[in-house]
């Protein structure tokens, strides 16, 4: 395939093809790594990991596929169409014909299980937009188009007479950029950019490059800790402005998307501090400011990927799959199927009302709708008694069922204003499966009970007619998709996938869980630095990895709450229950610093 160079002058000398002209848009690589291979930390851009292959994880590249070729019309870039070889339905009927706004909650999994996959997946995925001034739908979020405006429009269209949205046929979505691979050629068909690093490590705390690390830290001290702020006797994130209270910076960007979001950055800039502070306190001075922000934020990277590891994927997928050895021929690069359909499970856990409770065990009249909080909620943070009133919220309040039931916070309300509309994110996420290229739902669905070897589940044969997905989905789910889909063979991943029945023990149905399960296997068996790999010059010894091994999210919310939450379940992803008591904080073993 042609290169970027090539493309260049290709352009230069007008003898570019139809399929060269589609790729002239492509973001280029970000700049070649220079690796140290004695240097013992990761680096914030998540180059170098990998010393064979330094570009392995960089930000700003692109996605890999775990399920074949991108699925594009014309091979290329352009939506796949129906079977039928018509347009498919809009993503908006879809999701007003498949989802319903009710609630039906999770008996084990509690809602603070949704917000560490959000947390998560701001570690991993960030996809870029093209810039579009003014958007596709006449200048705004809504308008009337009778045509994108733009070849990187993809708006979705609203039929007539929606229940929300009425006066307008339009729903701005612009494409993702995408890139060429990581020898500078271009791919066959689009490939959409990861503009965050491809690894756990903690880049949504610390920053995807070294500029935003450095603003990031307080170098005053000399004790390696993390930039904070104190307001109202609270130990918060930093701001920019910092005049401005509640505009809240960490890591990624996304930091003031809703206010449980913020409470579990804060958790964990508290957390590094913690670390940076223990570490300090047994050799003082004569180690450098580096030297203790560098081990900290090794611990923690740590501890994150135990506890998702150990206590979050359980819960998500079901028994604990095995740990694979380390293998540096891997890439580590996000499947798209994960990035922009599977991990997206995490938006039918949300609940509307997010209820908050006192100290004492009563409701707070500091609970809020969600709908009424994205990106104007951080500033309920400054309040002292906010942060532990929403993480005694999170943990006695269980997530929402992943299945077809959706909060109507996000199906019309996401990111609403005071003076325009929020958008449908149901609709989004299948209409970005379309412009990544995501295989259909079937093709998926086929793919996952073949390699998955999952006992509830002997692969049948490729589903021929809606009726055939009866093992995977409910008669009323499958209705829905007959009134709305002409085949089968139209249902998009995301919806597909989402609306299965769990299997027994998981949050997830078994297309979703084999992606999911892939994803974290190929995470860890690809990561140099990853915290349970004993064989390398990076990894810790022995003696504190089994030191690593006694954290958990329970006890980072010990240790780093405003000082109410004295006690809690053990196993703190899961509702407290006859078998996970609330316990004392003393109780919850902790990490014994004096072997660092």
């Amino acid at each position: 395939m042609m290169s970027i160079l090539m493309l260049v002058l290709a352009l230069a000398a007008g003898t570019l093809s139809e399929e060269d002209a589609s790729v002239r848009q492509a973001a280029p690589l970000p700049p070649a790594p220079t690796c140290d291979p004695t240097y013992r930390y990761r680096t914030f851009d998540g180059t170098c990991n990998n010393l064979n292959f330094p570009r392995f994880g960089q930000a700003g590249t692109i996605f890999q596929r775990l399920m074949g070729p991108a699925t594009y019309a014309n091979d290329l870039s352009a939506i796949r169409l129906a079977k039928s070889g018509n347009p498919l339905p809009s993503t908006r009927l879809i999701s007003t014909t498949v989802t319903v706004n009710s609630s039906v909650f999770d008996y084990d999994a509690a809602l603070i299980t949704m917000q560490w996959g959000q947390f998560m997946d701001h570690d991993l995925t960030q996809t870029p937009q093209f810039t579009i001034t003014g958007g596709c739908c006449d200048g705004g979020r809504f308008g009337n188009v009778t045509a994108n405006p733009n070849a990187e429009c993809l708006h979705i269209p609203i039929p007539s007479g929606d229940p929300v949205y009425s006066n307008v046929n339009c729903m701005n979505m612009i494409r993702s950029t995408y890139g060429p691979r990581l020898d500078g050629t271009m791919p066959p068909h689009r490939q959409q950019i990861n503009a965050i690093t491809h690894w756990i490590d903690g880049s949504q705390i610390y920053g995807n490059n070294n500029s935003t690390a450095q603003l990031l830290r307080d170098t005053s001290s000399g004790k390696g800790l993390l930039a904070f702020s104190v307001q109202n006797g609270q130990v918060l994130l930093p701001t920019s402005p910092s005049t401005c209270a509640d505009c809240f910076v960490a890591g990624d960007n996304r930091v003031r998307e809703q206010p449980l979001l913020t409470v579990m950055h804060t958790l964990w800039l508290r957390e590094h501090n913690r670390v940076a502070n223990a570490l300090y306190a047994k050799f003082g001075s004569s180690r450098s400011d580096e030297f203790y922000y560098q081990e900290a934020r090794r611990i923690v990277i740590a501890e994150f990927q135990h506890i998702t590891y150990r206590e979050y994927l359980p819960v998500i997928l079901g028994p604990e799959i095995p740990v694979p050895p380390f293998d540096t021929r891997f890439n580590p690069a996000i499947f798209n199927e994960f990035a922009a359909a599977a991990f997206r499970m995490g938006h039918s856990q949300l609940r509307s009302f997010i209820k908050l409770f006192e100290a004492d065990g009563t409701a707070s009249n500091q609970s809020f709708f969600l709908g009424n909080s994205f990106l104007t909620g951080a500033f309920r943070l400054l309040n002292p008694k906010f942060i532990d009133n929403a993480l005694r919220g999170q943990l006695l309040t269980p997530a929402q069922s992943v299945d077809e039931c959706f909060a109507p916070d996000v199906t019309s309300q996401l990111f609403r204003t005071t003076t325009a509309l929020g958008a449908d994110l149901v609709a989004i996420n299948m209409q970005r499966g379309r412009d990544h290229g995501l295989p259909p739902y079937v093709r998926a669905r086929q793919i996952a009970l073949e390699n998955s070897g999952l006992k509830p589940y002997p692969p049948p044969p490729p589903p021929m007619t809606f009726d055939d997905l009866a093992p995977t989905h409910s008669l009323e789910v499958i209705k829905s998709l007959k009134a709305v889909y002409k085949s089968v063979e139209d249902i998009d991943l995301y919806i597909g996938g989402v609306a299965e029945r769990p299997l027994p023990g998981a949050v997830v149905g078994p297309t979703f869980a084999y992606i999911i399960a892939q994803q974290f296997d190929n995470l860890r068996r690809t990561d140099r630095f990853f915290y349970a790999n004993l064989a390398q010059t990076v990894s810790f010894t022995p003696r504190q990895f089994d030191e690593i091994r006694k954290v958990s999210l329970a006890r980072i919310i010990c240790d780093n709450n405003d000082g109410t939450i004295t006690q809690i379940q053990p196993m703190a992803f899961r509702r407290p229950s006859r078998y996970n008591m609330p316990i004392p904080c003393a109780k919850i073993p902790e990490v014994n610093f004096n072997y660092y």
